[in-house]
């Protein structure tokens, strides 16, 4: 049972996917790429979820309700985001960076060049704690250094106070109903 606790982070892990696909076989370079992040995480003491893997690199044929349902769950249960972007982001991407705004999730975008990238990517800096790691994506220095930042942002959060989040926020705050009587 002690197995299954997870006692570092969780990272989900974002990365292009269609766009690597050809002939239906997933491009085997890029998904040596992905697996280095993957793997470099896992020795941190991440548990990482990636939509490739969850996928099967494609082989498993998700209807898009269930990628959607599986991204969105793992996205709002994750402490962090790394966001392999590249020179542009896919849509699937460009979707979770959105998601993970939009939840406040910490982020670090891995990119050759941040100031390539578009206004409403640039800006989440706004809203969310946002890290930038630029360079040849599938470099060993990039993949050690966003994936180090990466753990720390989902460690710092895992601890931070999530009141927000908690299931009891109703209770807590006493959210009526109009009718409800006080």
């Amino acid at each position: 049972m002690s197995g299954s606790i997870v006692h570092g982070p969780k990272v989900f892990l974002a990365a292009p996917f269609g766009n690597y696909v050809r002939d239906d076989v997933f491009l085997p370079e890029k998904k040596a790429e992905i697996l280095s992040y993957h793997t470099r995480l896992s020795k941190l003491g991440a548990s990482v979820f990636s939509s490739h893997m969850n996928e099967e690199w494609g082989a498993a044929g998700l209807p898009p309700e269930d990628c959607m349902r599986d991204d969105l769950r793992a996205l709002h249960a994750s402490d962090s985001l790394c966001a392999i972007v590249g020179d542009e982001p896919s849509a699937g991407v460009a979707f979770e960076l959105g998601y993970a705004a939009s939840v406040r999730r910490p982020t670090v975008l891995v990119t050759s060049s941040f100031a390539s990238l578009s206004s409403m990517i640039r800006g989440m800096g706004t809203l969310l704690e946002l890290e930038v790691v630029e360079g040849d994506v599938g470099s060993r220095a990039v993949i050690e250094k966003a994936c180090s930042v990466a753990f720390d942002l989902g460690s710092n959060h895992r601890q931070s106070d999530r009141f927000w989040e908690s299931a009891d926020i109703d209770r807590a705050l006493k959210f009526r109903s109009r009718g409800e009587a006080k």
